[in-house]
C-alpha cells in the first residue's frame, strides 16, 4: 500500500513539472516591449541620480520582449554625445530579455540634465524613447 502511494505521488510530481513554462530570471530594471509597442512606440526614463562633475557612470538594464514576434535593435540616436549604448543586434525572441548598457559622461555638464535616446527596432513604426536624467554636481 505504501509503495503504491509513493508511486502515485511521484507520478503526480513528475507530471506537474512538465506543465511549468521555463522562465529566465534576470536581476535589474526591465523595460517591457509588448505587442502595441511595434505600432505606437514607447517611452521610459533612465535615472542616473547624482553624479560628480566629470564622472562617467554606467547603468545596465534589460529589454524584455513580451510581444509575439522577435524584436531586434537596429540603431539608436541620441540628443547628446554624453550618452552611449552598448547592445547586441541579435533579435530578442518572444519571452526573452537582453541586457543593454548605457553610459553617461558628465564631463562638461552641470546641474539637472535631461537627454533623450531613441532606440529603433526592426519592424517597429516608432522608437523606444528613453529619457535620461542625471543631477551633475
Amino acid at each position: 500500500m505504501r509503495a503504491a502511494t509513493f508511486v502515485l505521488l511521484l507520478a503526480a510530481t513528475l507530471a506537474s513539472c512538465g506543465r511549468q513554462t521555463p522562465r529566465k530570471e534576470h536581476k535589474g530594471r526591465s523595460i517591457v516591449l509588448d505587442g502595441p509597442f511595434f505600432d505606437k512606440g514607447a517611452t521610459d526614463t533612465i535615472r542616473f541620480g547624482k553624479l560628480g562633475s566629470g564622472e562617467i557612470a554606467v547603468l545596465r538594464f534589460w529589454i524584455e520582449n513580451a510581444s509575439e514576434r522577435p524584436a531586434a535593435i537596429t540603431s539608436y540616436t541620441r540628443s547628446c554625445g554624453c550618452t552611449s549604448l552598448t547592445f547586441s543586434k541579435e533579435p530578442i525572441a518572444p519571452g526573452e530579455a537582453r541586457q543593454v548598457e548605457m553610459t553617461f559622461d558628465s564631463r562638461g555638464e552641470y546641474g539637472w540634465q535631461l537627454k533623450t535616446v531613441d532606440l529603433r527596432f526592426a519592424g517597429a513604426a516608432r522608437p523606444l524613447r528613453l529619457f535620461v536624467e542625471a543631477d551633475v554636481r
